[in-house]
């Protein structure tokens, strides 16, 4: 999923002011995105799918245990992640925003406001991928909703470390899985946000390390 949305803040001449201008057309993209989506969705729901809740978003009957083991069983796999050069080239995300270093003067505040937009995403990647083609499209498809869903969200890890690629593919089958039986997004995402979380702070702390 993609939108071109630019905010220009600054002066592009300057490159600090661009690190910040960069900051914050992230920090506003990411919800605004969020934002649009919903509402595209919420109307596809209004006219199609009123019968069932909003694409997953719903606790009925779900329990959050077997998504809080799945959570503590990659706390290894993140810590050994961070040990390496390919990983902590691209994480923490805010390394990707062009004159804005994590261990410059950026204050923890606006780390936390990067942290808290960049979350914002994941709610658009299961609302839409588990959700929308998943929910959606059950009602015709069934269970083979799930393998076309995974391979488009395997697209989206295009340019990001090997493993993470790879294991996108399998990481979309199994919540797809998940979604398909207990008609729920909220399990998913509380994983998929907190392996990213995960991820993000094994990427500060292993450029505080390995600088």
């Amino acid at each position: 999923m993609s939108l071109a949305i630019s905010f220009n803040f600054s002066d592009k001449e300057n490159p600090a002011d661009t690190g910040w201008t960069n900051y914050w057309e992230h920090v506003i993209y990411w919800p605004v995105l969020l934002i649009i989506i919903i509402a595209v969705l919420f109307l596809l729901w209004r006219y199609f799918d009123k019968d069932q809740p909003f694409y997953g978003l719903t606790k009925k009957g779900l329990s959050w245990q077997p998504y809080l083991l799945m959570l503590l069983i990659m706390v290894p796999l993140v810590a050994a992640a961070s040990t390496q050069a390919d990983f902590l080239a691209v994480y923490p995300k805010i390394r990707s925003i062009a004159g804005v270093e994590p261990g410059d003067s950026i204050t923890w505040w606006h780390k936390l406001l990067f942290e808290l937009s960049y979350g914002s995403d994941f709610f658009s990647i299961e609302l839409f991928f588990r959700g929308f083609l998943i929910l959606a499209f059950i009602k015709w498809a069934g269970k083979d909703a799930i393998l076309p869903m995974a391979c488009f969200y395997c697209t989206i890890h295009f340019g990001k470390p090997l493993g993470e690629c790879i294991s996108s593919y399998f990481g979309g089958i199994l919540l797809g899985i998940i979604v398909y039986h207990t008609r729920s997004i909220l399990g998913g995402l509380l994983v998929h946000l907190g392996i990213a979380w995960l991820m993000e702070l094994g990427g500060y702390l292993g450029n505080s390390i390995n600088p």
